[in-house]
């Protein structure tokens, strides 16, 4: 596992060394900002089950976001117990406070929510809104590499997750309306 987290070390050193700025950081910011709690996303799930016409898609946003919750929050972050790198380096973050140690980093919650909403989002088949939810998704998952507080490979985990349990959500939301 060594040769991971010398990979993890390397890619993240490279973002903070090459790529932030104090002109991106507000974005980064307030990118991970709404994504907290999966928060953007509960809300458009909700919203898309306003609609008759994007209710399955609204349900299974909401759906992949409870797997989000259980597979990602309580379960394999109390398993792996991994450090941020905030807390592994520490002295170095972007964010104005740094979370506690006890807030664990593997996998990315941003990353797993952002990418079961963005997958859920596939399943309209709409290209523009397909574009739009995983660009936002690929941009709040970077957000945390960039603001220290993820490494590389806890993001591309959630990335992982959050497709595999995207389409999950979206098979069961598909028996669930159809039933």
């Amino acid at each position: 596992m060594d040769w991971l987290f010398n990979i993890d070390k390397t890619l993240i050193f490279a973002v903070q060394d090459n790529i932030v700025t104090p002109l991106l950081t507000p974005f980064m910011r307030g990118i991970s900002f709404v994504g907290e709690y999966g928060a953007i996303w509960i809300i458009l799930g909700i919203g898309l089950c306003c609609t008759k016409k994007y209710r399955q898609t609204g349900i299974a946003v909401l759906i992949g976001l409870l797997f989000t919750l259980l597979v990602g929050n309580i379960f394999l972050k109390h398993l792996v117990m991994r450090a941020r790198p905030c807390i592994d380096f520490a002295g170095i973050s972007v964010l104005p406070v740094t979370p506690p140690a006890t807030d664990y980093s593997f996998p990315s919650g941003h990353s797993f929510s952002s990418f079961v909403a963005a997958t859920a989002i596939a399943s309209t088949k709409k290209k523009g809104w397909i574009i739009a939810a995983f660009s936002a998704a690929f941009i709040m998952a970077f957000s945390r590499i960039y603001l220290f507080v993820h490494y590389p490979s806890d993001v591309l985990t959630g990335m992982i997750l959050g497709i595999v349990f995207g389409i999950l959500a979206c098979h069961i939301s598909k028996f669930i309306y159809k039933h």
